[in-house]
């Protein structure tokens, strides 16, 4: 941590002149960072495993003050830490960091002292230090990881989505506090049995493919199904998760988060119900069978049309016709925007099957393109009669009606 000699300096010899080539090879040989340092801040000895740590030489370690050798930010500590030694306070292990040959820094654990009972001119301190760089690497990286796991555990517990982990044996291994608000069993609860018995009846099956499929490393974006509450009552949860395939097989997990979307799913019910309510009224609206008389009935068509109406269009009239045992229907086609071969063959279709009922169809409002379509479709027309206006067609089918006999009275 300090030192310098003025020249050379050799190790004092302990117990006779082998004792002191002893403590020299061991000086020298020794794989801590061994060293002697002056009250003026320069090395003096030093063993060779400074230059394999720092790659220094030991001269250019000699030849200038230890703190220039030492980080910026640590210097001020390690002179106090000098200071100290050298006026008789033993202290304990200091850290410091020390630049590299190339650049870079190592960090240094040292150990040192200072031998009170020689002349003050004479006193150096001894010291010992350990390349601790790697223990703070990894102290480092284990702090940055132990903040992250109290982070993502604090992030865990106040998430307002559903957060689990699934393991291959069908059992939650975790479960954060949201299940407990959203569906009202606790953690512990959860983890307790296997989670397909928390699954509604129905959907069980998809569920379970899901999950299998989750095991064989397929992603789940969005899968929706129904959980129980602890009153019975069932909740929809939309999923995304993924299995961590880095982990060893048999500690592998799923990892999932869930959404509450019940209010969502509810909503849309409704619009559903709503939306068939309004097709079926539009469906009825589309296709009126409007009577005339008991035995005359007018079905005007407006709009578009395409396969879908032109089938209700025969349904309706045969239901009409079936129900109502009218002998003419007058299908009024004024307020159609076009009629191309589909919708004319669909018209001529309608009034087969009337036919087939007992009943004539009278076909009017045809504008002229509409008559050179059902003309070059060579369709047969037979049953199938054509009027210029509704009036017409209504008059006609009146005096039709009028002598026509009539079914005797039960």
């Amino acid at each position: 941590m300090a030192g310098g000699l003025d020249g050379e300096r050799a190790l004092p010899a302990r117990a006779g002149d082998d004792m002191g080539l002893s403590y020299e090879r061991l000086f020298q040989v020794s794989s801590g960072l061994l060293a002697t340092a002056d009250a003026r801040g320069y090395f003096h000895d030093l063993s060779s495993a400074w230059e394999q740590t720092l790659g220094w030489s030991l001269d250019e370690l000699r030849a200038r003050p230890y703190i220039e050798l030492v980080h910026p930010d640590d210097r001020e500590a390690t002179l106090a830490e000098a200071t100290a030694l050298f006026q008789g306070r033993a202290n304990g292990r200091f850290d410091n960091r020390y630049v590299c040959k190339d650049g870079s820094y190592r960090w240094l654990g040292w150990t040192a002292r200072v031998d009170m009972a020689q002349a003050p001119s004479e006193r150096l301190m001894v010291a010992t230090a350990l390349d601790l760089t790697s223990d703070r690497e990894r102290t480092a990286q284990l702090t940055q990881a132990m903040e992250l796991t109290t982070v993502y555990e604090k992030l865990f517990r106040v998430s307002v989505g559903l957060l689990v982990t699934l393991d291959a044996e069908g059992y939650f291994r975790h479960a954060n506090p949201a299940w407990e608000r959203t569906l009202g069993w606790s953690p512990s609860e959860m983890i307790a049995k296997p989670f397909i018995e928390f699954v509604h009846p129905d959907d069980r099956e998809a569920t379970l493919a899901e999950a299998a499929a989750l095991f064989q490393g397929h992603t789940t974006i969005k899968f929706d199904n129904r959980y129980a509450c602890k009153d019975g009552s069932y909740r929809w949860l939309a999923w995304t998760a993924h299995l961590d395939a880095a982990e060893e097989p048999s500690r592998r997990l799923v990892y999932g988060t869930a959404h509450d979307v019940t209010p969502y799913r509810e909503l849309l019910d409704r619009l559903e119900r709503t939306l068939a309510r309004l097709r079926d009224t539009m469906q009825a609206m589309s296709t009126p069978l409007i009577p005339i008389t008991d035995r005359i009935m007018v079905m005007p068509l407006v709009g578009q049309m395409d396969s879908e109406r032109i089938d209700q269009v025969m349904s309706a009239a045969l239901a009409g016709v079936q129900s109502t045992q009218a002998q003419a229907v007058i299908l009024d086609v004024t307020g159609l925007k076009e009629i191309d071969t589909r919708v004319a063959a669909g018209l001529v279709d309608t009034a087969k099957a009337l036919q087939l009922l007992g009943a004539r169809t009278i076909l009017t409002g045809i504008r002229p393109a509409v008559a050179q379509t059902l003309v070059g479709l060579s369709l047969d027309l037979g049953g199938l009669l054509t009027k210029s206006t509704l009036q017409s067609a209504i008059a006609f089918a009146l005096q039709s009606d009028q002598g026509a006999p009539r079914p005797l009275a039960q």
